[in-house]
């Protein structure tokens, strides 16, 4: 076997609208602490016994590298990537990738690269580690491109699916993919849920790092050729011009559709590390103190005869929730949120009309 380094790019970007009035434009959720530490850190620290800071990437939005800073002081100034623009998730490693070879000096034919979001939950870390070392083998040796999959346990349809072949021969857990869908509709993902052999994608991936560039220029011509002109800018004094004009040109391709759904080297690790996508306040409350009648809350909250509510209150008031059930409210210094668990997939809109007031 081959030796190779190893490194993290963290995306910490987004604007986590889901997780309002918390979640702002100022202090996006990958930001926010909950019980004295945010998402960011959290993900930081879950991967830290495995890769030295000097080798970890956080790419943030534009303006949020001091917050970044502020969240994870062991990280090297340098290693703090902010976009110009927002384009989902396959500018972003692509990015990444490039700056591995022109900043970190790594080796892009002796690296493997592990894709991290800021915002997922993970209760079984040391699993999960276990996990990223047998998916970066499996990257670098079998020169796979690798996913962790989740199985799922409702058909939802706002991840993304792997459908799973058959064991990768020489291994015990690795699959082959057969296809990646990204959000299927209802429907399409009871049947994905009925079949038995696919996967949520965790959006976590690994994949060697001339395997992905390489890949970038036959399924991704544009992106590609934006990204080595942005390295060819790396270091001198058109750096940050060169970024953002290239930036403007990418298409908001995710790195799901743009080359997953498409590569032929594919795997997916089944991945049983109580995972957790952090994307609306329902799923939020698994970070939350919880009492015995259900309800999850973080501050200072009095719950009275009521039962599976999510109250976190971010002020020095008090929040007295009395006779309530299935019902979230967030209390922040600038807004109060009330609102029935089942229309958390309302607050993106809400939050998206309230930063158009303000402005």
């Amino acid at each position: 076997m081959s030796s190779f380094s190893t490194y993290a790019v963290i995306m910490a970007g987004g604007r986590g609208r889901r997780l309002w009035p918390l979640s702002t434009p100022s202090r996006p959720k990958q930001f926010i602490e909950v019980d004295g530490k945010s998402l960011l850190a959290r993900t930081f620290d879950r991967i830290s016994p495995l890769i030295e800071p000097a080798n970890v990437i956080v790419v943030t939005n534009k303006g949020k590298g001091n917050l970044v800073e502020e969240d994870l002081p062991e990280l090297p100034k340098k290693n703090i990537i902010e976009e110009p623009l927002g384009k989902n998730t396959a500018p972003c490693i692509g990015l990444s990738a490039v700056y591995s070879r022109e900043v970190l000096d790594l080796d892009e034919n002796n690296s493997v690269m592990v894709v991290l979001p800021a915002d997922h939950l993970v209760g079984r870390e040391k699993r999960f580690r276990e996990l990223l070392q047998m998916a970066s083998d499996v990257a670098f040796n079998r020169e796979k491109l690798v996913t962790l999959g989740i199985m799922p346990t409702r058909p939802a349809t706002g991840y993304g699916y792997v459908e799973a072949g058959d064991v990768l021969a020489g291994t015990e857990v690795p699959r082959e993919v057969v296809s990646f869908t990204e959000k299927p509709d209802s429907d399409t993902a009871e049947k994905f849920l009925d079949a038995g052999n696919y996967y949520w994608n965790s959006g976590t991936f690994i994949w060697r790092t001339d395997q992905l560039l390489n890949n970038l220029n036959e399924y991704m011509p544009g992106l590609s050729r934006g990204l080595e002109s942005i390295a060819e800018a790396l270091g001198g004094s058109r750096a940050d011009k060169v970024l953002k004009e290239e930036y403007e040109k990418f298409s908001p391709v995710s790195i799901d559709y743009g080359l997953m759904e498409k590569a032929e080297e594919r795997a997916v690790i089944p991945a049983s590390v109580e995972w957790s996508d952090l994307g609306d306040w329902p799923s939020f409350e698994q970070l939350l103190e919880s009492d015995d009648q259900g309800n999850s809350f973080q501050g200072e909250v009095i719950c009275e005869k009521s039962k599976d509510n999510i109250v976190f209150n971010d002020t020095q008031k008090p929040v007295v929730a009395l006779g309530l059930s299935d019902t979230v409210v967030v209390n922040t210094a600038e807004h109060l949120l009330v609102m029935n668990k089942d229309r958390a997939q309302e607050v993106k809109r809400l939050a998206q009309e309230m930063e158009e007031q303000e402005e």
